[in-house]
């Protein structure tokens, strides 16, 4: 097997499904790929999901997916997991102008990895758009009663003509709306609604709507530095169609050995258009070809309309790892044609699962959400929480909002109690969650605890929480994730089972350690001491090892020294804002809720210089900004 180097993705082109070609050139970014447009590109952004167990990048401009610029999630299942499975993805809309042209709107094609993703795609953001994020939840900071779900992105883009060129448009707006939900049976898939509008001044006949996409999968974790590596990668793709759920999943052939046990797919879930109502009215394609095919034989528009109007299903059996480089193309039309101002809306499910059958688990639940117009059977919101770590526990707040809430599918008030729970597992989903503790109403159902063993009311802010509890015999300075969730009685007489809000809308990466009260009277403190090359929270990555400073006071200056008296890295320290962001093992940056403690900070064994720290006794001095106050101590390093 050639050592080929990494992926992603193409220039122009496109060939019938299941085209290889025989040779090997390397997909290295920048040795070819799409010009940037001309300066009339505005305000690019992208976000990336964290609602549930699916971490999507999404965008304002028609694209998917992070093209593997950097080891952030792309399409990454389970979230936090390191397990990817999208290099890019795009909106494709197809239509013949007025004019008799034949066009495609791209918003990616093939293309290489690792170079912009705003320059891989033919629409732009309407001005002003900055890809607005809504939640239902009360609790999150993008809360809004014009929500749909418990995390939405809202943007909207077009394809207009540009002085630059001369080519032919189709002059159409899009909206583009995403939608997720917490709950177990829907953390692992994304809704995305296109609406896509004619803003030009002729008809645009037969319309085909569809989304381009090269699904990849493997563990990032593997990789010390990270360059995605090809053959290991692009060339060792399994794809599967699934003609019911319209739907194709794809893994790496053998999981990586292991190390990346989890699918990726994409679905269309629906269509809608002037005196169209269902999807089932349209014909359905699925192409695949091989991305050195597209590379060596450029392809027009005429010719991408012709593959999302050709409704070939290609058979995937045929793919061979170490041969073929798949990309994916999932097309539905046509749709009847579009006057000036008429839309249409194709509606689709990016999707996650652990093994083949929970797959098609997932996608269904995905077809129920949109079937039933993303209205869910839903448990009790969680309640508004405060977490607040110590030494050796981790303190929960939380209040009783959902008490008295109407679940929304069945308009009754059926809240039944809360529960709390912890793991240690990075990338956790809901099964790697351990219950720690339930308190419930006294009504016949469940333990009938009652809310007295939890209740004491207490103001943070304008805030008053009612109810607290803590998780003790917690170790300092390691990573616990904690959620509060709140569920329902069900429904007997229907046989509607209990229901319960999700833990990944109130998930807190948690650190115990000293508070800043702790450090009264006591001497800040190193651990482990001595640190023997690698501590039990450490990453398998140079750069994530690490030791904590304890029994820190609220703000302080620490610095370091050799034992010769050579100053090494000087750390500035406050306790109310610090989230350990800049230590790269912790990660905390990539988190939507962290609570420290306050009194611990971490440093990853790198240098003012930027480089590793050797083995050696080290000295250290802690200077509290407060009282001037100077403690000094000794930790040791052993390689």
């Amino acid at each position: 097997m050639k050592n080929l180097l990494p992926v992603a993705l193409c220039i122009l082109a496109l060939a019938g499904g299941g085209r290889a070609l025989a040779h090997d050139p390397p997909r290295d970014p920048g040795a070819g790929g799409q010009p940037a447009l001309a300066a009339d590109r505005i305000s690019y952004v992208s976000r990336r999901t964290d609602g549930n167990a699916l971490g999507l990048t999404i965008s304002n401009y028609g694209f998917f997916g992070n093209n593997f610029v950097t080891r952030n999630p792309s399409m990454e299942y389970p979230l936090g997991s390191e397990i990817d499975h999208l290099i890019r993805a795009g909106l494709w809309v197809g239509a013949v102008t007025v004019d008799g042209d034949t066009v495609v709107s791209t918003g990616a094609i093939s293309g290489y990895w690792g170079t912009s993703t705003a320059t891989a795609t033919e629409f732009r953001p309407l001005p002003g758009d900055r890809l607005k994020e809504r939640s239902t939840l009360i609790t999150s900071r993008a809360y809004s009663p014009d929500a749909v779900s418990e995390q939405d992105f809202v943007a909207a883009y077009a394809d207009t003509p540009r002085a630059s060129t001369n080519d032919a448009v189709l002059t159409v707006e899009v909206r583009q709306e995403s939608y997720l939900w917490s709950y177990d049976f829907a953390e692992a898939f994304i809704i995305v609604s296109f609406t896509v509008y004619n803003r030009g001044e002729g008809i645009l006949q037969a319309p085909y709507i569809g989304v381009f996409a090269e699904l990849a999968s493997g563990w990032k974790g593997a990789y010390e530095t990270w360059r995605p590596p090809s053959n290991a990668w692009f060339r060792n793709k399994a794809v599967e169609y699934f003609p019911g759920a319209r739907m194709v999943g794809e893994h790496h052939y053998n999981y990586q050995w292991g190390d990346a046990p989890s699918w990726g797919a994409i679905s269309l879930l629906g269509a809608r258009g002037r005196r169209l109502e269902s999807i089932d009215d349209l014909t359905v394609s699925f192409n695949w070809w091989d991305w050195y095919w597209e590379r060596d034989n450029p392809m027009e528009d005429e010719e991408r309309y012709e593959m999302m109007a050709n409704g070939d299903i290609d058979p995937t059996g045929d793919i061979t790892p170490g041969a073929d480089d798949p990309v994916e193309l999932l097309s539905a039309g046509p749709f009847p044609d579009m006057a000036e101002g008429d839309s249409l809306l194709l509606v689709v499910a990016f999707l996650g699962g652990m093994d083949r059958a929970s797959l098609l688990k997932n996608v269904e639940w995905a077809q129920r959400a949109f079937d039933n117009q993303y209205v869910l059977p839903s448990p009790p919101p969680p309640p508004r929480f405060r977490v607040a770590p110590g030494k050796g526990v981790i303190n929960l707040y939380w209040d009783d909002y959902p008490e008295d809430q109407y679940d929304p599918f069945y308009q009754i008030m059926d809240f039944e109690g809360y529960r709390i729970y912890i793991t240690r597992v990075e990338g956790a989903t809901s099964a790697d969650f351990n219950l720690v503790r339930e308190v419930d109403k006294v009504d016949t159902l469940g333990y009938d605890t009652g809310f007295d063993s939890v209740r004491d009311s207490v103001y943070f802010g304008d805030t008053l929480y009612v109810y607290r509890t803590s998780i003790p015999n917690v170790k300092d300075g390691f990573k616990y994730w904690v959620a509060i969730t709140s569920y329902d009685t069900g429904i007997p007489e229907e046989d509607v089972e209990s229901m319960e809000s999700g833990l990944r809308a109130t998930q807190v990466l948690v650190i115990p350690g000293t508070t800043p009260e702790d450090a009264g009277g006591r001497e800040v403190t190193v651990f482990p001491n001595p640190y023997r090359g690698a501590a039990v929270w450490d990453g398998s990555r140079d750069r994530e090892k690490y030791i904590w400073f304890a029994n820190l006071p609220q703000r302080a200056t620490i610095r370091i020294f050799t034992l010769a008296g050579d100053l090494v890295r000087t750390i500035e320290f406050d306790g109310s804002t610090y989230d350990a962001g800049s230590v790269q093992g912790l990660e905390t940056f990539k988190e939507k809720n962290v609570a420290m403690p306050g009194g611990i900070c971490a440093w990853d064994l790198i240098t003012d210089k930027d480089q590793a720290a050797a083995t050696g006794l080290y000295m250290f001095s802690v200077v509290d900004h407060d009282t001037g106050e100077q403690q000094v101590g000794k930790f040791l390093i052993i390689r």
